[in-house]
Order: C-alpha cells, then sequence, then structure tokens
C-alpha cells in the first residue's frame, strides 16, 4: 500500500501499460485520476471507490488546463504522474507524412511536456515532494526502422526527463523515465505478427513483457522508495538494448 493517501494521475489509462499501471496504483492504495480518449476497459470492482476518469486528447491544446482544474475540483492535489499516452505510426522515412509527423510529436513529446509542467506547478504550489514518470522506449536508443517520428519523441522524452529532473529537485519533485522493450499491447497488437514474435523472441533474451511488467517499474519510480533517484532512465527491455548476440549462433 505504497501509494495511500496520494492522488495519482495516469494517461493512456484505458489500456496497454497506462491501465496496467493505473491498475497496480489503485491495488496499492492510491486515489487515480484515468485519463484516456476513451473509457470503454472495466476496471476492477474492488478498488473503482478510488478512481475517476477523465476523457480527454492529452494532446489538445487546453488539455493541461483541463487537467489541473479537473485535479483542482476532485482532489485539490496530486502527488504522481505518469504519462504513458503514446501513439506510433509505421511508414519509411521517406514516406513520413507532415500530418503523421505533427501527431506523433504532439502525443508522445509535447503533451507529457506540457502536462508535466502543469502537475509541476500544482506540486510547487502545495509543496508536494511529487513524481514524474515518463515512459520511453528502447527504440530511443535502439532503431526502429520504419518509426521514424516514434524514436524520434522517445528520444526527446528522455533528454526533456533530465532537464525537468534538474530545474525540480529543488522542489523535491522527481523526474524520471521508463525505458520499455517489447510489450503486447493495443498499440503492438498490429504489428506483432507471429513472423514478427519469433524474431523478438530469439532477439530478446527475456522475450516479450505483458504490461504488467513494465507498471511494475513505473510504481517504483513512483513511490517514496525512489525519492534518491531522479533523472534516470530505466531500462525494462528483457536485456533488448544490452544484447549483442547473433541469435542462434555462437563464436567457436
Amino acid at each position: 500500500m505504497r501509494f495511500t493517501h496520494k492522488v495519482a494521475v495516469v494517461t493512456g489509462a484505458n489500456s496497454g501499460i497506462g491501465r496496467a499501471t493505473a491498475v497496480r496504483l489503485l491495488a496499492e492504495g492510491a486515489q487515480v485520476l484515468a485519463v484516456d480518449l476513451r473509457h470503454d476497459a472495466p476496471w476492477p470492482e474492488p478498488d473503482r471507490d478510488r478512481l475517476s476518469t477523465l476523457t480527454l486528447d492529452v494532446a489538445a491544446a487546453d488539455a493541461a488546463d483541463v487537467l489541473t482544474d479537473t485535479l483542482r475540483s476532485r482532489f485539490g492535489r496530486v502527488d504522481v504522474l505518469a504519462n504513458v499516452a503514446g501513439i506510433l505510426r509505421i511508414a519509411p522515412f521517406l514516406d513520413v507524412s507532415r500530418a503523421d509527423w505533427d501527431r506523433v510529436l504532439a502525443v508522445n513529446l509535447t503533451a507529457p511536456f506540457f502536462l508535466a509542467q502543469a502537475v509541476a506547478r500544482m506540486m510547487v504550489d502545495t509543496k508536494t515532494p511529487g513524481r514524474v514518470v515518463n515512459v520511453s522506449s528502447v527504440h530511443a536508443v535502439v532503431s526502429e526502422p520504419g518509426a521514424a517520428p516514434y524514436t524520434a519523441t522517445k528520444g526527446g522524452l528522455e533528454a526533456m526527463t533530465r532537464t525537468m529532473a534538474s530545474e525540480l529537485a529543488p522542489h523535491r519533485i522527481t523526474v524520471n523515465c521508463v525505458r520499455p522493450g517489447p510489450v503486447r499491447t493495443g498499440m503492438s497488437d498490429p504489428i506483432y505478427t507471429p513472423a514478427v514474435e519469433r524474431a523478438l523472441e530469439s532477439r530478446v533474451p527475456l522475450g516479450i513483457a505483458p504490461p504488467e511488467w513494465i507498471a511494475a517499474a513505473i510504481c517504483y519510480l513512483a513511490s517514496d522508495e525512489a525519492c534518491y533517484t531522479t533523472g534516470a532512465g530505466l531500462d525494462v527491455d528483457g536485456g533488448y538494448a544490452m544484447d549483442g548476440a547473433l541469435p542462434g549462433l555462437a563464436y567457436s
């Protein structure tokens, strides 16, 4: 029950890593504001009394104002922000459209910046030693052909995390990011064909993860146990980034 009496915001909370994070925070005692474009998946019944939902496009120009107005009216404070919402558009670099570039940056980079800014201002005003956790990707450091806008946003998110951490440390607000590897989610399902899954299982030492494994890392960084960690990127990628082995081969 690490989050008893804490108020946590989770974006992208309708599915995938966001849903798993919100469910775990609820299970550990938090009051959770679940933010997403839609809310059509059932929530665990025992924890619903501490759950609030907010239907919101995090990339909208007024999203940060809507979020903080909701937090003030419903809770009066905020302790945790988990920036999980993200989108992926697949196209060869030479074919990426301006519309797809703009949308991916708006959701994956601009939205986390301004939501974190708005939430941090609330934390400073209420003198709350808060936690911001951004969700990056192994593809911030390992290339993913066909996903240039996505990889650009994840690299930018990690650089932004470090700067935010430096500036907010005097207010006892920590900012960290989690760097997931391959995870089975609604976003990855369309591209995880049987051939892709076989390739990932052979390439990644610990294989493909369920979203709950990433949520565990997010909740650690969001907890008081991580009070002396800030500006960090935590690899939760099954060994993807560190492993240089040739699948099926060995030097003799």
